[in-house]
């Protein structure tokens, strides 16, 4: 007797269907996936570089995280940072910000600003020239991204300066620490414009004419295997340039995101509404990095009340539940019913504990966030009217931070607390380069974290220095 029974269908997450769940498809069926132990991993990152003209005070640097707060990033390259000396500091925001001063005091410059949720990431961050600093970040145990950013020399130079910045790129590249992802990005002042017909590493959607320092751009990329990633999304005109002359009539993309291998990037735009005063447009890249990770936390709680929000409106938040179950409309679909169950619970808990979501009190008055928000929203149409309210908005910058840092050293004299908090300081510094006994620079995380070790290690077994004079 043979068997006739109908084959099961292929159910989702099964091997028999490609690309769905965590398996590619060779053959046999294991099952519907289990969404709390999926096999493969999504790492979505996104990266921004932005000419900002300007951070030397801290009234800039307010300016840039408050337009910040209204947008996702994760990694945000910064020129003409204009600030002296080089440091890595955490900010009372929680970010963590590295400089490099230019060539001349108060002038160029680069920098990176790295989101708080990926500061413990960053394995190591420096430069290799007042025009070119790169960091790499820890995705998984395996992989990691570099993320290079560069300031090119304005029209004014020569072209040997371009090429010494190419070529502080490629040591960046390849003379520093190995990664398997690869992102250049920042200010070249240069015009790719559209593609030739035999080149790769231009995309169809180019913008505006090539000039001579866009060909060196593009000779660059071909020697690296970069790809121009502004060029592979197809965007309106609006979208595309990144500069405008003062009198706003003549606009170029000339601020560019590249990487080495283009499949990890699903967009790269201009953001139109992020404005901190600029002639310069920021520049955002979306990365979709598909790896097999190490499984990570799947039931962390954000609803956490305190023990005061339990003890004081727990009364209030079983009310409201129960009002809420009263009025809720019961069908026959199960799973209907329990996706409004599931919403009341997260609308009702999420009210419940709102004050541990708010973030820190911002040191600008409203109404300086509302000239900013002016700005972003409805841009003044002529250069003048422009210039007078980004002169306005640093002047109300500078106030608040006054008065912001006035309340604290009063706020310090009532406490009785020490002199220390009068000083002020831009962040946490934190330790980046280091010298071992050998006499190599080291500044990767992991290498300075040894060396410290070791030298501890080694003080704690050394012998006793004796004492001139002393009895024995």
């Amino acid at each position: 007797m043979v068997k006739t029974g109908k084959p099961r269908p292929p159910v989702p997450g099964g091997p028999a269907i490609p690309r769905h769940g965590g398996d590619g498809g060779n053959g046999g069926t294991r099952g519907a996936k289990n969404h709390r132990a999926t096999g493969g991993h999504h790492n979505r990152l996104t990266l921004a570089t932005y000419n900002g003209r300007t951070l030397r005070l801290d009234s800039h640097l307010a300016q840039l995280e408050v337009e910040l707060g209204k947008i996702r990033w994760h990694i945000l390259g910064l020129c003409e940072v204009r600030r002296e000396g080089e440091d890595t500091v955490t900010l009372e925001s929680g970010h963590l910000m590295y400089f490099r001063e230019g060539d001349q005091q108060s002038q160029g410059g680069v920098g990176f600003l790295v989101n708080k949720s990926l500061a413990d990431n960053v394995t190591e961050i420096s430069s290799v020239s007042n025009r070119v600093a790169y960091l790499i970040i820890k995705l998984t145990e395996r992989y990691s991204l570099k993320v290079v950013q560069a300031y090119a020399p304005t029209s004014t130079h020569s072209d040997d300066e371009v090429e010494e910045m190419f070529d502080d790129i490629s040591r960046a590249l390849h003379s520093t620490t190995k990664t398997h992802y690869n992102v250049v990005m920042g200010d070249f002042n240069a015009k790719v414009g559209v593609q030739n017909c035999s080149e790769s590493v231009v995309g169809p959607h180019g913008f505006g004419s090539r000039n001579h320092r866009g060909q060196m751009l593009v000779n660059f990329l071909e020697r690296e295997g970069l790809f121009l990633m502004n060029s592979f999304f197809k965007k309106q005109p609006q979208r595309k340039w990144t500069w405008q002359s003062p009198d706003t009539m003549t606009k170029n993309e000339i601020d560019f995101v590249m990487t080495d291998k283009r499949h990890i990037f699903r967009d790269v735009s201009v953001i139109n509404r992020f404005n901190t005063g600029s002639d310069h447009r920021l520049v955002r890249g979306s990365l979709n990095i598909n790896f097999k990770a190490e499984r990570v936390r799947l039931m962390k709680s954000t609803l956490r009340p305190s023990m005061l929000q339990t003890t004081a409106g727990s009364e209030t938040f079983q009310s409201n539940l129960e009002n809420r179950f009263a009025a809720m409309k019961t069908t026959t679909d199960v799973n209907q019913n329990l996706k409004n169950v599931v919403r009341i619970l997260r609308e009702e808990g999420t009210r419940f504990c709102s004050m541990q979501r708010k973030g820190r009190k911002s040191k600008l008055s409203e109404e300086t966030l509302g000239l900013m928000k002016k700005r972003r929203e409805n841009p003044p149409v002529t250069s003048s009217e422009n210039r007078q309210l980004n002169q306005e908005i640093c002047k109300r910058v500078r106030h608040d931070l006054r008065c912001s840092n006035t309340l604290m050293i009063e706020r310090a004299i009532e406490q009785n607390r020490g002199s220390k908090v009068f000083v002020q300081s831009l962040g946490r510094s934190h330790l980046t380069k280091l010298t071992t006994a050998s006499g190599e620079v080291v500044s990767s995380k992991p290498a300075v974290l040894s060396e410290v070790e070791n030298f501890y290690g080694r003080l704690s077994i050394a012998p006793p220095i004796p004492v001139k004079g002393a009895e024995t």
